[in-house]
């Protein structure tokens, strides 16, 4: 993959060539041109820098897929680095007529997404010279529409077509992420087992520490078998901004228990693999980073958990600690659990004598050469 084109991004549209390693090009809002260069690697990984008339700094994109890709920039002088995506042609999270809707094209122009009013929902189509048509299938209906892509790559216009129905106007506009918000998105099973057990959830306690900052946006939801956990965790599909999900329930090797049954991990990274915000999947529960390592390291998120049975209230306390890096302090998800397993000892896998609890084993997997353990 190239990063060469003409992208829609967060700030603006960019047109990028590329000869070799070597990447170039301008961006801009609303007729401005500033300029960007850089050395991309074979892994699909830009390192830039950019200058603008009051700001200069640098950056890196990482290319999800052909039509988009991820990171972040930090301005010269600032110590936290923000966001900074993008998408080729009709890539992306939409705001229709129709819902949300999420298209991933492929570099042959194949199309393919998601409907945020119904997970079952089937979209296929077709992107060449500007247009999209294609069909969408849904419990209660099927059509057919079109859309033309508008040049700057922000807006849609076309038409859908339902049987028996006159054809109408469709539109939709590019949801682009608002600057410096970031979603902590907690996803719990019921810890209670029986009618005399004390109630309590990881997730009231961690939207009580995140209330106080403004940029965060803390939801909690509880699931209670397969079909409820995946139903949230592909909400994240439809969220322009960056988020941190947490899936905190009882753990095994090959993915999380309710009610008896196992959720496989692979389903589990299905159901998110196309939500280009998500900056980190994290599993609080015991074992999950036990035996998967090429499992979590081959998704397209960072990923952390334990490779143990870990306490309950150590990996909260733990846990406490990992966020904060990341929603308060702006750390990356790889720094946050590269400073983690030095600032808080019993998260590691070292032995602390005396201590009353073992080592939790806290693992991390971003890339191939990213593990922390």
């Amino acid at each position: 993959m190239s990063f060469a084109g003409r992208w829609s991004t967060s700030f603006g549209s960019m047109t990028l060539s590329q000869d070799g390693n070597r990447v170039r090009g301008t961006y801009g809002r609303e007729g401005t041109e500033y300029p960007i260069e850089g050395m991309a690697t074979a892994a699909g990984e830009f390192t830039f820098r950019y200058t603008e008339a009051q700001e200069s700094g640098t950056g890196r994109f990482t290319l999800r897929r052909h039509g988009c890709f991820t990171g972040e920039y930090l301005a010269d002088g600032s110590q936290r680095a923000l966001p900074w995506q993008g998408w080729r042609d009709c890539d992306g999270l939409w705001d229709t007529h129709l819902g949300r809707l999420r298209f991933v094209q492929e570099a042959a122009g194949r199309v393919f997404g998601f409907a945020e009013y119904d997970a079952a929902a089937r979209l296929e189509g077709q992107f060449e010279s500007g247009r999209l048509t294609f069909t969408l299938e849904a419990g209660n209906f099927t059509g057919r529409g079109t859309f033309n892509l508008d040049p700057s790559g922000y807006a849609l216009t076309g038409e859908w077509l339902e049987a028996g129905q006159p054809a109408r106007a469709l539109a939709g506009q590019r949801l682009l992420p608002r600057a410096g918000l970031m979603w902590l998105v907690v996803v719990e099973a019921h810890w209670q087992r029986a009618l005399d057990d004390n109630e309590f959830a990881f997730g009231h306690m961690l939207k009580e520490l995140f209330a106080r900052l403004p940029r965060a946006q803390v939801r909690h939801r509880f699931y209670h078998d397969e079909a409820s956990l995946l139903h949230w965790c592909r909400q994240l599909l439809f969220l322009p901004e960056p988020a941190v999900l947490v899936l905190a329930g009882h753990g095994e090797t090959g993915g999380l228990t309710v009610n008896g049954k196992i959720i496989p991990l692979a389903c589990i990274l299905d159901s998110v693999r196309f939500a280009d915000g998500l900056q980190l999947l994290h599993f609080s529960s015991c074992l999950v980073g036990q035996d998967s390592e090429r499992a979590l390291i081959a998704a397209p998120f960072p990923i952390s958990g334990y490779k143990t049975s870990v306490d309950w209230a150590q990996s909260a306390l733990t846990e406490f600690i990992y966020f904060d890096m990341i929603l308060e302090k702006g750390l990356s998800p790889a720094a946050a659990a590269e400073q983690l397993v030095s600032l808080v000892r019993f998260a590691g896998s070292e032995e602390i004598p005396g201590s009353p609890y073992r080592p939790a084993g806290f693992c991390f997997f971003g890339s191939p050469d990213a593990e922390v353990s």
